[in-house]
């Protein structure tokens, strides 16, 4: 077995196509807990797991432990299963990294290992592993299966919040099944909740954009964007009001400053790359955007004509002077708020 996706894993479990070894890791935490208990609950049912179900702690990894683990014989079952959680190989010195790789690349057939991620953090960016990780990564793909839990894009999930609404009665149109995959940040624990909360808001009717608005919680880094367009657009009312809307979820000023500067900076490199000639997929493929924010680079792309180079400029400038003064001058909470509100107001009041 190699890489696989999701819905073959599933179907392999189903079918009982299995491996001995898996590595799982990706953003999508949620889909990634729940393969993982299906995994371990097809290989060693809950009657077996006291003698044959072995769990360790990626985090302190007790080598001589694990090698007896997979050692060991299936007791009055058909196999023994080990779960690593949150295994990252770049705190684990190079011996227990190459005992590792031998006991797994030693695994019995009536043996399976289970490596998951759930709270670690491999990436050194938001796609990429780290080097160690993606060897090891590399090293399971060779000796057993690989799945990548990445997020969905918003017309992917769109489409599964349709049809998680059909099953509770409920319909949803495209445009506002992907509104909501948005906000939520195609996150699927998120949308488990608002889809919840919005089927028993609605009963059997229809779910519209004013029920999302009213009922469901909006993550600061789904409207980053939206943020950012109106600082540029100098609509002062939607910026403040969504601010007052932040302060009440308590958000930090620092983080909406960050997440305000960090779509800034998409819409300043959609914005040079329009002006150049370059195309979307040119942005897309420079600078590596993950699937479930292409949406969202392509609205900066599409948004981006009327608004001038130097008023991006000089925007950016303030938001980085801004975050300047709050990081070295903090009063709280209170004094930074009124510094973030001054800074996005400066913004406003450029003229070009």
């Amino acid at each position: 077995m190699s890489s696989v996706s999701p819905t073959t894993l599933g179907k392999d479990i189903r079918e009982g196509r299995i491996s001995t070894l898996y590595y799982f890791y990706g953003h999508d935490v949620t889909t990634l807990e729940s393969y993982t208990r299906r995994l371990v609950s097809k290989l060693c049912p809950s009657q077996a797991q006291a003698m044959n179900l072995h769990k360790f702690d990626g985090t302190k990894l007790d080598i001589p432990a694990l090698t007896d683990a997979c050692q060991a014989l299936p007791m009055f079952a058909e196999r023994v299963v080990i779960t690593i959680n949150d295994l990252n190989m770049d705190s684990i010195n190079k011996g227990d990294g190459d005992d590792l790789r031998n006991i797994l690349k030693q695994l019995e057939d009536g043996t399976t290992v289970i490596i998951y991620a759930t709270a670690a953090d491999l990436y050194k960016n938001k796609k990429s592993l780290t080097d160690k990780n993606k060897r090891f990564c590399d090293f399971c793909d060779k000796n057993g299966c690989v799945c990548d839990f990445a997020l969905k894009t918003p017309v992917e999930m769109g489409r599964s919040i349709a049809g998680e609404l059909s099953k509770l009665g409920c319909t949803i149109s495209r445009n506002n099944a992907e509104y909501l995959a948005e906000i939520c940040l195609c996150n699927t624990g998120f949308v488990k909740q608002e889809i919840k909360k919005l089927s028993d808001y609605v009963g059997q009717g229809t779910v519209t954009k004013e029920h999302i608005d009213l009922l469901c919680i909006k993550h600061v880094e789904s409207d980053g964007y939206s943020l950012a367009l109106n600082v540029l657009r100098s609509r002062a009312d939607m910026v403040f009001g969504r601010l007052g809307e932040l302060v009440q979820q308590n958000f930090e000023p620092f983080e909406i400053l960050g997440i305000i500067s960090f779509s800034m900076a998409d819409i300043y490199r959609a914005k040079l790359a329009r002006s150049t000639g370059r195309t979307l997929q040119d942005i897309l493929q420079d600078f590596d955007y993950p699937r479930n924010r292409e949406f969202a680079v392509k609205k900066m792309y599409n948004e981006c004509g009327n608004i001038s180079v130097t008023r991006i400029q000089q925007t950016l400038s303030i938001l980085s002077d801004t975050d300047l003064a709050l990081k070295t001058r903090s009063l709280g909470k209170g004094s930074d708020m009124l510094t973030l509100e001054q800074g996005l107001a400066s913004c406003m009041a450029l003229n070009n």
